[in-house]
């Protein structure tokens, strides 16, 4: 393997885990998108958001994100396979969020695939396409 193909790589394993480090910050989490951004959420095995450009995504994921009180994220098993300016990144991800139901604290813990189209415009690798499959998704009370 070439260097360029590791530091492509390795760029493309700094944008998925820069993203999962600003956690519920959407309006951070933007600039790793194109602008013409389209992004696919897929939950129980249906679609459950049809998105199209970054600015959409900010206001359909910030509603989303909007009771979360706290998150934390693990990124787990990924494949990169890189094509000159193109690429795909498979990952694996564990999305546990705080929030609040009927007053109650609860942690909806999401175990996410994402399938990653990305492009490399000016030097810099953004996410083009987006398919997020919630696989299983458990919800239970916090504990105090």
């Amino acid at each position: 393997m070439s260097i360029e193909m590791l530091e492509a790589k390795e760029a493309i394993r700094e944008v998925i885990d820069q993203f999962s480090n600003l956690e519920c910050d959407v309006e951070a989490q933007a600039k790793f998108f194109t602008e013409n951004t389209h992004i696919m959420v897929h939950m129980n095995g249906a679609l459950a958001m049809d998105i199209h450009g970054v600015d959409e995504m900010v206001k359909q994921f910030s509603a989303f994100t909007s009771s979360v009180r706290a998150s934390h994220h693990m990124n787990g098993q990924q494949v990169i396979t890189v094509n000159g300016d193109i690429a795909q990144d498979v990952h694996y991800c564990r999305a546990a969020l705080l929030v609040e139901q009927d007053g109650q604290e609860m942690i909806s813990d999401n175990y996410i695939r994402y399938v990653d189209q990305l492009v490399r415009q000016d030097g810099v690798w953004r996410i083009a396409e987006r398919d997020q499959y919630f696989v299983m998704t458990e919800s239970r009370p916090v504990k105090k």
